[in-house]
């Protein structure tokens, strides 16, 4: 009997999106896993959902510890879905709040970068 589901890593299809030398091994999983269903006389339906993420896997994505990203939680710096009593983090708002945090970082060191790489202002 064919598994329930398959999951594809999203970062897996953009990495093969960068080497279009082969066909790449997410869509020999996708194909497979249909193969296997329609020799067993099952239909295959294909959905996507949101990824999300917990406060533990953002802090380990950004080097902070998970307390930090649950205060910036609570600060509304970071916007999460409650799921249950958890906090879950989709993945788009996480790149929007780590574009904006290197921007800030960005702006903050600009100058004395300039001044490090091309003398005094």
């Amino acid at each position: 009997m064919t598994p329930a589901t398959l999951t594809i890593d999203p970062e897996d299809v953009r990495a093969s999106a960068r080497d279009a030398s082969a066909r790449p091994a997410w869509l020999e999983k996708v194909a497979e896993y249909v193969q296997r269903a329609a020799s067993e006389g099952e239909t295959v339906t294909l959905t996507a959902k949101q990824r999300m993420l917990t406060p533990e896997q953002v802090a380990a994505l950004t080097g902070v510890s998970r307390s930090t990203i649950s205060r910036k939680i609570k600060a509304g710096e970071i916007h999460a879905v409650k799921v249950g009593n958890r906090n879950r983090i989709p993945f788009d708002e996480y790149m929007r709040w780590w574009d904006q945090a290197m921007g800030d970082v960005v702006e903050l060191v600009r100058d004395d970068l300039r001044e490090d790489l091309f003398g005094t202002r």
